[in-house]
């Protein structure tokens, strides 16, 4: 039988209040794992942390409220877990949509320390743990921007980019190991509160119409991803089934990525 079982296991994930990080919490305390979940707020932590128990009533479940785009915040999560067998540093995003002669440096910086680097300080410090272990799994999301980079989201498609050659780096750092991995998801566009600020009140079925024949036109499921679809293979990479899955890129996109 297929072997999702993570009983006894201890999983970090960071910006796990919503959208594909909670979805990811929810699945591995169904598969067994003791969480940690991370988030800026801890009253939205709270609400997610009740959110899992309601899923997986039987959970350990842990918070540890910081912002993971400052070394301080990654300081505050490292501090509070001591020891984890996975690791997903969720947290990433993009400010604002602009075109690339208008990307400030502030842009610029705030993109690499809140997608790149938060997975570069978390990843650095757990790593010589996880290289003692017979079982580990490091999980970093990427974004189809990473791969196919829009006009008017520069800088969030070169940090994603950046993070899909880290994962392949931190993979390497574990070669020879019985069954510890690091791999790379791609999301594509998910279903989320950044969708419903673009709706600004408009019928969300004609936001999506518009939105697919525009800004993403070679998609395969011209909607919106549902979290727990795209949460579903970063689960299933955390899993013992996935041990000959290693360094790879994973794209859960909708098959807007025309390349193999």
């Amino acid at each position: 039988m297929l072997n999702l079982d993570l009983t006894g296991k201890t999983a970090l994930v960071t910006a796990a209040t919503s959208g594909i990080g909670l979805a990811t919490a929810k699945l591995l305390a169904e598969m067994g794992a003791d969480l940690w979940i991370n988030g800026r707020s801890p009253d939205r932590l709270d609400r997610a942390r009740d959110d899992i128990l309601a899923v997986a009533p039987h959970s350990i479940v842990r918070t540890v409220a910081a912002d993971v785009s400052q070394a301080r915040g990654v300081a505050t999560v490292v501090n509070a877990v001591e020891d984890l067998d996975i690791l997903i540093p969720m947290a990433g995003g993009t400010a604002h949509l602009a075109p690339f002669v208008e990307l400030s440096d502030e842009d610029w910086h705030y993109q690499w320390e809140y997608n790149v680097m938060q997975g570069v300080r978390l990843a650095r410090h757990y790593v010589p743990s996880l290289q003692r272990k017979e079982f580990g799994r490091i999980v970093f999301v990427a974004s189809e921007a990473g791969v196919v980079t829009p006009p008017n989201a520069v800088d969030y498609g070169v940090a994603k980019a950046a993070v899909i050659r880290l994962s392949r780096a931190v993979a390497e750092i574990f070669a020879g190991s019985i069954d510890v991995t690091a791999n790379c998801v791609v999301p594509g566009s998910v279903m989320s509160d950044w969708v419903e600020r673009m709706a600004a009140g408009r019928p969300l079925a004609d936001v999506e119409a518009d939105y697919f024949a525009v800004a993403r036109p070679t998609s395969l499921v011209k909607r919106f991803l549902d979290a727990d679809a795209v949460a579903s293979l970063i689960a299933y990479l955390c899993s013992p089934a996935s041990t000959a899955t290693r360094g790879g890129v994973l794209r859960a996109e909708g098959g807007g990525i025309r390349s193999s």
